[in-house]
């Protein structure tokens, strides 16, 4: 049976026409149905695969150089066998050379002793069997199993393949009637984020209070046992600190050569108690003007006292980050689950407020302190670029039925037609169901998916227009019966109509494995060819009535 005779059955039969409509509205229902139900999942863009990545090794405040060097070693033992591995190189106590991912990651201002980068590289993705993203992933569990113990936080850092952000989730943290009660409040949305089996990397970006030492000089006592104030600041400094005591001088170099001393490792403790550091004290000596020696633990008195932590800002506003990143997930999903456990267990405790989109604010019942929780990071990014492009996507369904009234004078025929273009969704939607099927790793709806969407607008409404044309010049000059001429414009437009899909297929497969604009091309893929399926038997359905309207006016 032709195409023909096929379109002018269905449209001949009102049971049939009724069934097309169930069909359509099955498929839409589904396809929309594949979000909630999580087999469709959506991010911005996927995770880049890349040729190296960075380790952020963060102690608790107030370790020393010596503890970051034991763990930086114990990352390093773990990874140097790893046969994708080329090199590693350790920064302590600084930030590795600025790359991409480090601009706003804060990478530059490090100079904690607690504090340490490694940056990898790794072999290139055509000389390996597995990305990269999924290389990190193992190797993360790998390693934090081994090496992140007592408020370690080892965090793996990949290139962004997007524009780059503090971290995949952010939790800003407002309010509080002090640093110490939002410090807590943070704290609880931490330990919710750890609930989650797809966030990793966790870490509260702010220090805590941790003990330090002053060393007082008791001036009169140093006098009175002939000791020079000078020689024994210098002394202490020399044996905690070092300093620059001395030049070389080569007429070869561009400048003089400094002559760096400290005594021995008087600067490395056996812990940070003030027991320890007492113990190094009186390993101090020091000869006073009658050559007698004097231990300079003698001479100085131990204060202790806390140090402050350093209070962050965010538009004169000061905040704490939670920050997370995600493994093989979108940000969205964990974020929602966060987001109800919070609304959750935090309700006996505070009055919960939602405020705008999907952030939170929680008032404490008793001291009606008030924190705010505002989302950020790619999580944000995300949901502004879907918007704007949810946004467009409207703008032109708008448009395109604007110029559709102008040019036939029917509302209701121009509405046929938008709706004819929107239904393409289907073909998106179920296209990427498909294509994470046979893929590796999750296959998501992305930005560059939602272009392809709102280009394939202007394809669809072209070919309902093509159809449209042809059947009410065949009703005009020919005087065929309507349904007649709409079957018979179906079947002559089938073959331009199936070749600009298969060129556009053809086109859009060399794209579909692309990192970035691989759900560009599965976009156009699927929703080309369920444009061919709509204009031959979904279009006709809909246009009928319509175009007898006009032709009998």
């Amino acid at each position: 049976m032709s195409l023909e005779k096929i379109v002018l059955d269905i449209l001949n039969s009102k049971k049939k026409i009724f069934l097309v409509y169930f069909i359509t509205l099955v498929l839409f229902v589904l396809a929309i149905l594949s979000f909630p139900t999580n087999i469709l999942k959506a991010k911005m863009l996927p995770d880049k695969d890349s040729d190296s990545f960075s380790i952020y090794i963060d102690l608790k405040d107030g370790s020393s150089k010596y503890d970051t060097k034991k763990v930086v070693d114990c990352v390093i033992k773990n990874l140097e066998n790893e046969e994708n591995i080329l090199n590693i190189s350790a920064f302590l106590s600084q930030g590795q050379p600025i790359d991409f991912a480090g601009m706003v990651k804060q990478s530059s201002l490090k100079d904690k002793e607690s504090q340490a980068e490694l940056m990898i590289n790794i072999k290139r993705f055509k000389d390996r069997d597995i990305t990269s993203y999924n290389l990190v992933n193992i190797l993360r569990e790998k390693v934090q199993n081994s090496c992140q113990k007592d408020e370690t936080i080892i965090k793996f850092i990949q290139l962004p393949a997007g524009p780059p952000v503090l971290s995949s989730l952010v939790a800003e943290i407002y309010g509080g009637n002090s640093f110490n009660s939002r410090r807590d409040f943070t704290i609880e949305v931490a330990n919710i984020f750890k609930n989650q089996n797809t966030l990793v990397d966790i870490d509260i970006l702010t220090s805590e209070d941790f003990k330090t030492y002053i060393l007082n000089i008791n001036s009169s006592k140093a006098i009175m046992s002939g000791i020079d104030l000078e020689h024994l600041k210098s002394t202490l400094y020399l044996a905690f600190e070092g300093m620059e005591i001395a030049v070389v001088n080569d007429k070869d170099a561009q400048s003089q050569i400094p002559i760096f001393l400290r005594l021995d490792d008087s600067k490395k403790l056996n812990d940070n108690s003030k027991e320890a550091l007492n113990l190094k004290l009186n390993s101090l000596k020091i000869i006073n003007n009658m050559g007698q020696m004097i231990s300079i633990s003698e001479l100085v008195s131990i204060k202790e006292s806390i140090k402050e932590p350093v209070v962050t800002s965010k538009n004169l506003k000061p905040l704490i980050n939670v920050i997370a990143e995600t493994s093989n997930d979108s940000q969205i999903y964990p974020l929602l689950n966060s987001r109800e456990e919070m609304i959750e267990k935090f309700s006996n405790k505070y009055e919960i407020i939602k405020t705008n989109m999907l952030n939170l604010s929680f008032v404490h019942k008793d001291t009606k302190e008030r924190f705010d929780l505002v989302f950020d990071g790619e999580l944000q990014v995300t949901i502004d670029t879907f918007i704007d492009l949810g946004t467009a996507f409207i703008v032109a369904l708008i448009l395109i039925f604007l110029l559709m009234v102008m040019y036939y004078k029917n509302f209701a025929l121009s509405g046929a037609i938008v709706l004819s273009s929107f239904i393409s969704i289907i073909g998106v939607i179920f296209a990427h169901i498909i294509m994470d099927i046979f893929t590796k790793d999750i296959f998501y709806l992305t930005a560059t998916s939602l272009i392809g969407f709102i280009a394939l607008i202007g394809i669809n409404s072209r070919n309902s227009t093509l159809i449209i044309d042809f059947a009410k010049q065949l009703v005009i000059e020919e005087k065929l019966e309507v349904n007649q001429a709409i079957a018979r414009a179906a079947a002559t437009r089938s073959k331009p109509i199936i070749l600009t899909v298969l060129v556009l297929v053809f086109a859009s497969s060399l794209i579909a494995n692309d990192a970035v604009f691989g759900g560009l091309g599965v976009a156009l893929i699927g929703g080309t060819l369920i444009s061919y399926v709509v204009s031959m038997f979904f279009v006709p359905v809909v246009i009928k009535n319509s175009l007898r309207k006009i032709v009998n006016e």
